[in-house]
């Protein structure tokens, strides 16, 4: 995949087919931006924790009567 920036608008226009890739290269208002390379990021793994007990949603209980 190719993309193009216009020089007189700076819209951008991207082609995937190689046939228009060759056919804008002929083309003097238009220059090739070349996309950097996606990063692969790291494999890291991850901590294992003991789980958190969560609190009981809701009113607390009344204090009992003795």
């Amino acid at each position: 995949m190719a993309t193009y920036r216009c020089l007189a608008s700076g819209h951008t226009v991207s082609f995937t087919y190689t046939h228009d890739i060759e056919s804008m290269k002929g083309h003097a208002g238009y220059i090739q931006i070349d996309e950097p390379e996606p990063k692969q990021e790291e494999s890291r793994p991850l901590p294992m924790t003991a789980p958190v007990a969560a609190k009981k949603p809701g009113r607390p209980p009344k204090p009992k009567e003795k």
